[in-house]
């Protein structure tokens, strides 16, 4: 049995554009809800929206990506918050095409055609010399694995795993 088991968090990240709109959003929601219970009705309903705007801006404003290799599958899931995960990719190394750095020549013929393009990366300048493409039936994801996660690939499809 050679079953080999990865387990790795990639946090993305934050916009400092979303940094700015959560807590104003919050402060706008207070302010428009104080004037409506004064007795100013139409902003109340303009709190109510501030109030759904900052919900979402605090749910995705901590945004991971887990990647699990369990024997030949790779799961990718995204984490909203700490709190809610979806599964996004559910790949099966046997039907891979190419595995290779994002800066590499190997997947060159690859760029050119209409690929359906999935990026479950951080985001991070200082992260971007490991971000790695996978080219697998017909998306071109790219991720940020770790080089024992890459050389576990290698060993089930030695020919389309390229490390340079």
């Amino acid at each position: 049995m050679n079953e080999a088991y990865f387990e790795i968090m990639v946090k993305k990240q934050s916009s400092p554009f979303r940094k700015i709109l959560t807590p104003v959003s919050l402060i706008l929601a207070v302010f428009f809800t104080v004037l409506g219970i004064m007795g100013i009705f139409p902003a109340l309903f303009l709190g109510l929206a501030c109030i759904v705007a900052w919900y979402f801006l605090n749910l995705y404003r901590t945004i991971e990506y887990e990647y699990l290799y369990v024997d030949k599958e790779l799961q990718i899931d995204r984490i909203l918050g700490k709190t809610k995960r979806k599964r996004m990719e559910i790949l099966d190394i046997s039907q891979l095409e190419i595995l290779a750095p994002e800066k590499s020549h190997q997947w060159d013929s690859y760029r050119a055609k209409k690929l359906t393009k999935k990026d479950y990366t951080s985001g991070s300048q200082e992260y971007s010399k490991n971000v790695y493409v996978l080219v697998i039936s017909g998306n071109v994801i790219y991720f940020e694995p770790t080089l024992e996660l890459v050389k576990a690939i290698q060993m089930i499809a030695p020919r389309k795993v390229f490390t340079y």
